[in-house]
């Protein structure tokens, strides 16, 4: 399996983005974050939040290949769990359903990241300190904003035994841990 270190090599190769790069970074921390509540292997986990997106940039103007281009780069580099995981994220071009607890997680941590760093954004300094987890839950409600986040990825969370503010929770503790990573 890719180190973690091999694994942030590979993102600064290929996602050029900052913001990107960040957002991988915080679904890394949200998954290594569930599978520790999950006692899934934290490492897998981590690594499949963290690279769940590195075609992105390559594959954006064809949505048909985003994550199956990501399966392909990492064959070999993670277990066939990951890269399923990886490919069901984008499950709506890919034909490959999440069938996984990793799976599932993945999805509603990918959503979840996107409207707690919106929310973090218009608090007064910009800060996910000052974010709460009611704060983020009036957003989940609030369809005008963050309108680009599907809220019905974040429920994905169900699927896995967790509630929404319970998710919540654990994604904003996870992403709190590297706020200074994120900027935030």
């Amino acid at each position: 399996m890719i180190q973690e270190d091999e694994a942030h090599e590979m993102v600064k190769e290929n996602v050029d983005t900052e913001n990107l790069r960040k957002h991988m970074y915080a679904v890394s921390a949200i998954m290594e974050r569930l599978a520790r509540e999950f006692d899934k292997d934290k490492e897998k986990w981590k690594l499949t939040g963290l690279l769940h997106d590195v075609d992105y940039e390559e594959t954006k103007d064809e949505p048909e290949k985003h994550a199956l281009k990501s399966a392909e780069m990492l064959k070999g580099e993670l277990p066939e769990d990951c890269l399923r995981a990886i490919k069901a994220h984008n499950s709506m071009h890919t034909d490959t359903e999440p069938e996984s607890k990793m799976a599932n997680s993945l999805i509603a941590a990918d959503a979840i990241s996107g409207l707690i760093v919106a929310t973090a954004l218009v608090m007064p300094n910009s800060s996910l300190e000052e974010v709460r987890v009611e704060s983020v839950m009036k957003k989940i409600d609030d369809s005008s904003f963050a309108k680009n986040i599907d809220r019905d990825r974040i429920e994905y969370c169900e699927r896995v035994g967790l509630g929404v503010e319970e998710f919540v929770e654990l994604s904003l503790e996870a992403m709190e841990d590297i706020s200074n990573k994120l900027g935030l």
